[in-house]
């Protein structure tokens, strides 16, 4: 039996091939009790964990203690009462965006330098995650794997909080329904890595049933792509026909790119959605979603 925890966010909605979820309502990670007693009466035996408490970059840098606290326990009470119930293999879903300096490219990486100031719980909250996957392999030997996911984007994010791709396709829709012009930060030459949701789908159930080692792995797409090429992305699918302007008071051209070699050394076959139809797909999503 595979759960899901953290099945109403953008990964856990997505995710098409277990056989039970668990949103906040019908088993709270904070609730040790309650959640030992999901896995335990459910025969669970693969964890796949996309929970987490997501806010704004705003939010989060300002409330860095409450938010280390709160992802960490809900790790901490996942991997005790999968190890008390029985569970065989836990996938905890991370990111890489986080920690990431413009130096970071591959997995020996990841923990080099002390992250940025503003980051600095979610980051640490990620090498949490690290220590206790190794930690319940090496004690209790089950098979842990943490993927770390680059900008993930796709149906039902969250339109506000979730990156550029969101609050892009947000802006433009808001544009096209009030009739307004288009005005973004920057100039457009901010370039990312980004995986469509579905592919991080499809990637976990090949690692589930392929990877055993219980060190991180990044989960991108390889492509390095720009905040203009995303928009022009979706100004073309939502037929925004209005002026674009680009407020450059607070401009920011870096590019932060890393590297999936490791990921296409399990499987040098797997195919990534490209950056044209998983943004297309997204924008058609929330066109329909409010009825634009």
């Amino acid at each position: 039996m595979i759960a899901v925890f953290g099945g109403d966010g953008l990964i856990g909605s997505n995710i098409d091939f277990q056989d039970i979820k668990f949103n906040r309502e019908s088993c709270d990670l904070h609730d040790f009790d309650k959640l030992l007693n999901c896995l335990t009466k459910n025969n669970i035996e693969v964890v796949i964990n996309c929970a987490a408490y997501q806010k704004n970059y705003q939010t989060m840098s300002q409330n860095q203690a409450d938010h280390f606290h709160k992802n960490t326990s809900i790790n901490m009470n996942v991997f005790k009462a999968s190890q008390l119930s029985g569970v065989k293999k836990i996938v905890s879903l991370s990111s890489i965006n986080a920690i990431q300096r413009v130096d970071i490219r591959t997995e020996s990486d990841l923990w080099l330098h002390e992250p940025r100031d503003y980051s600095y719980a979610e980051s640490h909250k990620n090498r949490i995650l690290h220590i206790l996957s190794k930690l319940y392999k090496e004690q209790y030997d089950i098979e842990c794997i943490t993927p770390m996911l680059s900008n993930t984007y796709g149906p039902n994010i969250n339109k506000t909080s979730n990156g550029a791709v969101p609050i892009l396709i947000n802006k433009c829709i808001e544009a096209i329904k009030n009739k307004h012009d288009l005005v973004l930060s920057g100039d457009g030459k901010a370039s990312r890595d980004f995986i469509y949701v579905k592919d991080v789908n499809r990637a976990i159930k090949l690692m589930i049933n392929k990877i055993s080692s219980y060190e991180p792995i990044i989960l991108s797409s390889g492509i390095c792509s720009t905040v203009k090429d995303i928009l022009e992305i979706i100004i073309d699918t939502s037929n925004y026909k209005g002026k674009v302007t680009w407020d450059k008071s607070n401009n920011k051209e870096d590019i932060k790119i890393c590297s999936n070699d490791l990921f296409k050394s399990y499987f040098p076959d797997f195919k990534f959605t490209s950056i044209e139809k998983g943004v297309s797909e997204t924008v058609k999503y929330f066109m329909r979603k409010w009825n634009v």
